[in-house]
């Protein structure tokens, strides 16, 4: 029947059949799940020609286009002309990549063409696609298995949710009366068919879990390996599969569904937590814990294999609920809401998410080639070196009152669009030329980024207006990418001279504003990147005084970038907050300021009041890696230097009870291990040293272990450990922490500390 729908297209894959290119894209749409098969499609690449063409490249040869019918092909044809001494263009674009780029989809599509109903799935062949603005209502399923110290899986959960049905079930190892959300198997084999017919059942778009990838995905592959079940778990003809990628991190394939792990997705998209743990994030998000809390029972695994010998419904109960509590941190922080904008925005469909350089492909690539320009293989490109940083001025160490902060909105990006830096333009330097303040070239004429960054921030201006957070964070993401980007190794487009270009301008700026200020009479305390510390006359009115230097500096700038360049400023400096006190602390064991480093008492209005706010950024407040006895101490005695509070009196608080044990909680240390437990080999670091204790006598492995200093050294919590190093803390955590701000007034934390401890 011939059919029109609006989609969302969710992830895409290519494979060659015979002698054809098939292309298979899956997603949802106004009228239910689709699959797309394309056999008509054919890849392409460019190579050098000694003839005038339609086509050249970035550094000025003639190309011709080849057309290839499969990849197969597409290799066999690279490696002969390279083999010839002849060089080859965009010949690392995959097919899937090259389709959607092409016709302009960036997710979101409207597809006709005939389709028919098979396996639940509406199927089309070479169908009419172009852009659309579908939003999906996807299917998500969250799932969670327990194992046995002996490698046994015990029980298997999952919750699903979509617009129409949720549902939590589980499936427990052994014997036992089954429920409309328990059932029991004899054996293993059950549990993994069990999960196999709920994903047939239910069909869901996303499948995720908390280092599901890792964990659970691994398990049960290695399980269904084993025990020789293959699992048809995805919408192809495929069974479960998986392979490590360059760096050594698992992937998982199911072809038609899209993967998510939870802590991956939520660091990804820049959200921050003292602990990733699935019993941390939620507690801090969601205010409640797992059945089981680790934070409170560190022997998991011995209460879980209880619960399996004793209370097998208990074990289903907590099971169940460590993937109902995925996806209520999902709906919480609305991540699922995030990553689809984020992929109708960048191109990336969402297993792809997260990849920069290929959604700057995405978005540049099509628009060159309109101006007859092809971009190299990322393989040619010679990476020169890191790019510069921005400026950042030296803190002037002390108790600052009255600081304005202002700082430049998208920085990076209104500087490629006010100096029109991009690869196109650098490469027509020679037409219309503009040079940057550092000295480099680009075309006043011929570019491309500037008007994606200038279509970009109108769609982030209008999110904002619309309150939409999402859109607005996701527009944000993606232009802030590009100066990383063509900075990058891995970028087709590297030339040093864009990052440069950026950064070097970038620093000039901050630098012209700076002499700007500091002739008017004011003193800048701090700069980094693109925001300045400057501090007022007086408190009286700073609102007002903020807005109007705010003013004065745009008009400056707007005015000296016409005069000494001839361009446009798309520069705006903006008000961002007001420290009543600012704290700039010098590098420890040096005299100069601290950089990336301060704590500040903030002031704004809300609803006509005034409200304070403390503020610390940099400090060991807010690294996990420090314990919590050192964190509340640094906020306690910052607070005291805001509000004019005893000093001395805290910190003889401090240490009477840590005398007497009370604190005893707060010792807790805590550190990510940053490559396999078996390198550490010499020189172990606490952490590490605590990981293999843990390992070696529990047979648990933790890739971010808790630990306590006690006097044979790191000892995992885990473990008793009431020989705990009283000195260490003081000397490592409390110290350093004293010394930073008890210097600002010339007084150390061994001379206000009092007489020595006797722990002991």
């Amino acid at each position: 029947m011939q059919t029109q729908i609006e989609a969302f297209i969710l992830t895409g894959s290519s494979f060659d059949l015979e002698n054809r290119q098939i292309l298979k894209l899956y997603g949802q749409s106004n009228q239910g799940s689709f699959l797309v098969t394309i056999d008509q499609f054919q890849n392409y690449f460019f190579v050098e020609s000694k003839n005038a063409t339609s086509y050249r490249s970035l550094d000025g040869f003639w190309v011709e286009k080849v057309l290839c019918q499969n990849q197969a092909d597409l290799k066999t044809k690279r490696q002969k002309f390279e083999s010839d001494g002849l060089r080859t263009f965009e010949a690392d674009v995959k097919a899937v990549d090259r389709f959607l780029m092409d016709k302009r989809i960036y997710a979101q599509v409207k597809i006709e063409g005939e389709a028919k109903l098979v396996n639940g799935l509406l199927t089309f062949n070479n169908p009419k696609i172009t852009p659309g603005n579908y939003y999906p209502d996807y299917k998500i399923l969250s799932f969670d298995i327990e194992t046995g110290r002996d490698g046994k899986l015990l029980s298997l959960a999952y919750s699903f949710r979509s617009k129409t049905l949720n549902e939590d079930r589980t499936v427990v190892l052994g014997e036992g009366k089954n429920t409309q959300d328990v059932r029991f198997s004899l054996n293993e084999k059950g549990l993994l068919l069990f999960f196999q017919e709920a994903i047939t059942r239910l069909d869901p778009d996303v499948i995720t879990g908390w280092n599901v990838i890792g964990f659970d995905f691994h398990f049960i592959n290695q399980k269904s390996k084993q025990l020789k079940v293959p699992l048809y778990i995805g919408r192809g003809t495929r069974s479960l599969d998986m392979f490590q990628n360059a760096r050594g991190e698992w992937q998982v394939n199911l072809e038609g569904r899209v993967v998510i792990d939870g802590p991956r997705a939520m660091k990804m998209n820049f959200f921050s937590f003292e602990s990733f743990k699935l019993n941390s994030v939620a507690k801090e998000l969601l205010g409640e814990a797992k059945d089981i809390d680790e934070d409170e029972s560190y022997d998991k695994w011995d209460e879980i294999e209880r619960r399996f010998r004793e209370d097998k419904m208990a074990l289903a109960r907590y099971n169940v609920k460590d993937a109902v509590l995925v996806l209520d941190i999902f709906e919480k922080i609305k991540l699922m809401d995030l990553l689809l904008t984020r992929s109708y925005i960048s191109g990336m469909l969402m297993e792809r998410i997260g990849g920069s350089v290929a959604a700057f492909d995405h978005f540049y690539l099509p628009d060159l080639h309109d101006a007859g320009i092809v971009a190299p293989n990322v393989d040619d490109i010679g990476w020169a070196r890191q790019a510069k940083g921005g400026f950042v001025l030296n803190p002037k160490v002390g108790i600052h009152p009255n600081v304005l902060v202002m700082d430049f909105k998208s920085l990076y990006p209104t500087v490629i669009r006010t100096f029109l830096i991009d690869p196109l333009s650098r490469f027509q330097r020679h037409i219309d030329p503009l040079k940057t303040p550092v000295g480099l070239t680009f075309s006043r004429s011929h570019h491309i980024l500037p008007g994606k960054i200038t279509e970009l921030l109108e769609r982030r201006t209008q999110a904002k207006k619309e309150k939409n957070t999402n859109l607005s964070q996701a527009v944000k993401i993606l232009m802030n990418s590009f100066y990383g980007v063509m900075g990058s190794s891995g970028c087709r487009f590297y030339q040093e001279d864009l990052p440069d270009g950026i950064t070097g301008s970038g620093q000039w700026i901050l630098k012209t504003v700076i002499e700007f200020l500091e002739a008017k009479g004011f003193a800048v305390l701090y700069g980094d990147t693109d925001s300045l510390f400057v501090q007022l006359p007086t408190y009286n009115q700073y609102s007002d005084q903020a807005k109007k230097l705010v003013a004065e500096v745009n008009t400056f700038l707007t005015q000296k970038l016409k005069d000494d360049f001839d361009v446009e400023s798309h520069l705006e400096i903006q008000y961002d907050k007001f420290f009543k006190t600012l704290i700039l602390t010098s590098t420890r064991n040096m005299e100069e300021g601290a950089k990336k480093r301060y704590a500040g008492l903030s002031e704004k209005e809300v609803d006509g009041k005034k409200v304070e706010e403390i503020v610390l950024t940099g400090m060991e407040y807010v690294r996990s890696d420090w314990s919590l006895l050192a964190r509340n101490f640094q906020y306690e005695l910052v607070r005291r230097v805001f509000y004019g509070e005893d000093i001395q009196e805290y910190i003889d608080e401090t240490m009477k009870k840590l005398e007497s044990h009370e604190l005893d909680d707060q010792l807790v240390l805590s550190k990510r291990l940053s490559k396999p437990l078996s390198e550490y080999v010499k020189n172990v670091p606490p952490h590490a040293r605590a990981a293999k204790i843990l390992f070696e006598t529990k047979g648990i492995l933790q890739r971010r272990p808790h630990y306590v200093m006690t006097l044979r050294g790191a000892i995992p919590v885990e473990l008793p450990h009431e020989d705990i190093d009283y000195d260490y803390y003081i000397d490592r955590q409390l110290a350093p922490i004293a010394d930073s701000i008890l210097g600002l007034f010339g007084k150390s934390f061994e001379e206000m500390r009092g007489p020595q401890l006797s722990l002991f």
